[in-house]
């Protein structure tokens, strides 16, 4: 499990650009192009629901379920397969597989560096804010 930068980062924007895009502060991003599992909070009456979206081509429902501007991203990690687990202040979260054919989710960082699911789970980083020699591979996994 590798912990990422963005934990404590505010969500300022999200948009719909050649995936699922979430602006954060402090100049960090996370672009998500394969399809995710949404955790939606409890409200009222209504359970904890947990929906599948194609960040590629989003209804006009599923719109409505991605207003996640200011929240406070409280968890984001990935597995050892290249998941990506992200958890947000008021209770929602977003889970992205690794994809055989694709690179599934990225983050970037102005001040920290780049993270990407390469194709198959294998996750490569590059971090300009750590000494030589930790931009590693953090996960091999096969998708």
């Amino acid at each position: 499990m590798v912990r990422q930068w963005i934990e404590q980062c505010a969500v300022q924007r999200v948009s719909l650009h050649d995936g699922l895009v979430l602006g954060l502060d402090d100049y960090n991003e996370v672009v998500i192009s394969c399809p995710l599992q949404l955790r939606l909070p409890a409200a009222g009456q209504f359970p904890v629901e947990v929906v599948s979206i194609d960040p590629m081509n989003v209804s006009a429902m599923e719109r409505a379920l991605l207003d996640l501007a200011g929240e406070v991203c409280t968890d984001a990690w990935c597995g050892d397969d290249g998941t990506l687990y992200l958890g947000f202040s008021r209770g929602h979260g977003i889970e992205v597989a690794a994809a055989a054919g694709a690179t599934a989710w990225e983050v970037y960082g102005k001040r920290h560096g780049y993270m990407a699911c390469l194709p198959g789970g294998r996750v490569r980083t590059v971090r300009h804010d750590l000494p030589d020699g930790e931009d590693v591979v953090v996960a091999s996994g096969t998708a």
